[in-house]
């Protein structure tokens, strides 16, 4: 009924994320990455929220925030732009399809644009939709209501994540809704102990 807006429940096994299939998409993708954040960093703490701006979510926004919009992508996409605060964070809405309050947030703690510039900006009450057409820009459309569909860069950091070992490809093929056998070998990781550090051992420790 649109009354809440997500939700972390952890398990022995992993655990389930659930959004707001009502949401418009950016607030969905922020959602999914602020409960993604309570399940990495509040352990086996069950969160089901109605609002995601509590003060006690701020841990779970910083996640979210660094999550969605990367620090050095977003500084190298605003490189030599002119510093035009709404064009700065339409690019950025463009770019990591986020809402303009995430994108404006996130540019002020990466020390982008300053806290009287956010301020400022926020008052504006813009919308991804509007942000974006002002700036000639296309918005993605919304899902219809209730569909899911997977954002290609949650699907890539999954994937990288798999590749390095970080996530397990169960757990990769459970999120994505694939087969395990469709994702990619887990690269090994070095073993500190591995063959070449035991060469200089004595035969015995005796």
């Amino acid at each position: 009924d649109g009354s809440l807006e997500g939700m972390d429940r952890p398990t022995e096994i992993g655990g389930y994320i659930f959004g707001n299939s009502q949401a418009v998409s950016v607030r969905q993708r922020f959602t999914a990455a602020h409960e993604l954040g309570h399940h990495r960093l509040h352990g086996t703490t069950t969160f089901v929220e109605s609002v995601i701006d509590a003060p006690d979510d701020w841990e779970a926004n910083r996640f979210a925030e660094a999550f969605l919009v990367d620090p050095t992508g977003v500084r190298r996409l605003l490189a030599g732009l002119e510093h035009d605060v709404v064009s700065m964070i339409a690019r950025t809405c463009d770019e990591y399809w986020v809402s303009p309050s995430a994108a404006g947030i996130a540019m002020k703690r990466f020390g982008l644009i300053s806290e009287p510039e956010l301020a400022s900006f926020l008052a504006e009450g813009w919308t991804y939709a509007s942000i974006l057409s002002a700036n000639g820009l296309r918005p993605r459309p919304d899902a219809e209501p209730g569909a899911t569909a997977l954002p290609g860069q949650f699907r890539d950091r999954v994937l990288r994540l798999v590749e390095l070992g970080q996530l397990s490809p169960e757990r990769g093929g459970a999120m994505l809704e694939v087969e395990v056998e469709s994702l990619p070998p887990v690269a090994p990781s070095p073993d500190p102990l591995g063959p070449a550090l035991l060469d200089d051992l004595p035969e015995s420790l005796d």
